[in-house]
């Protein structure tokens, strides 16, 4: 949302949140009370989501469930580095009715239905997603038995069936550093992992713009990518995202799926 915010010329960005919080971190940015919608996917979706893209030709999906850790699942933890002993990790689970099924599936799913009876209004959906969707036992899905990775792969194929024109982003581990310093790298089907790449993260703000450019390039349209970048003096950054795309032309594969879109 700051990225679209920081171009007026090119965008008429609104964003929907949940919190007083949130709402006034958009403000922070530039954001107008016009441009803020306040709501909840899950208990008023179709109100929320009908007002939120009234007009609208884009929509970016960049809802994910979040896990809480257990307090008491701490005690462990602290004794484990007091005694040497390794592999004890805390415990995490999510609130009521925010678990990845909710929020990552159908959360996503209602969005994408929102933007599909929005009819040629809306002309491209992008997700932000995860690497590791491709590895069920990932351990992003034991997180809280959430299988978060399997709720959003479920989105994404959910999208890709839908007949709208979309880009789906798999970034690898996130990062809270200074975006347009390093050069991107995409890839398909967790390759990044599973060949042992030494690159698995990206700066936060490298992975919304290469979602602002998603908006405009043809060469996003209909991709599904994982995404990570060097570290920064590795290699030149990344300028052009068209050739950046270009130079990668294969999709990540939901062949293993079965269409979750109604015959």
């Amino acid at each position: 949302m700051k990225k679209l915010l920081e171009r007026p010329s090119d965008f008429k960005a609104r964003g929907v949140v949940r919190s007083d919080k949130s709402a006034a971190q958009l403000r922070g940015w530039g954001a107008s009370d016009e441009q803020i919608v306040m709501g909840d996917l899950l208990e008023s979706g179709e109100e929320v989501l009908s007002k939120a893209m009234a007009g609208a030709d884009a929509l970016v999906i960049a809802t994910s469930a979040v896990p809480k850790i257990k307090p008491l699942s701490l005690i462990p933890v602290l004794l484990a580095k007091l005694t040497g002993k390794q592999g004890v990790r805390p415990q995490f689970t999510f609130k009521a009715d925010q678990f990845p099924e909710q929020i990552d599936w159908l959360g996503q799913k209602a969005q994408i239905d929102a933007a599909k009876a929005a009819g040629a209004c809306v002309k491209k959906v992008v997700i932000i997603s995860s690497m590791g969707g491709t590895q069920k036992d990932n351990f992003l899905n034991t997180i809280g038995n959430g299988n978060i990775l399997v709720w959003k792969r479920k989105a994404e194929k959910y999208l890709v069936d839908s007949g709208l024109t979309y880009t789906i982003v798999h970034p690898g581990g996130l990062i809270d550093e200074e975006g347009g310093k390093r050069q991107l790298i995409i890839d398909v089907d967790d390759k990044l992992i599973s060949e042992g790449s030494k690159y698995r993260r990206i700066p936060r703000a490298d992975v919304a713009e290469f979602c602002v450019q998603s908006l405009l390039l043809p060469e996003a349209e209909n991709r599904s990518v994982d995404l990570v970048s060097k570290e920064p003096g590795d290699a030149p950054p990344t300028t052009d995202f068209a050739a950046l795309l270009r130079d990668m032309p294969s999709n990540c594969s939901y062949a293993d799926m079965e269409s979750s879109v109604p015959a």
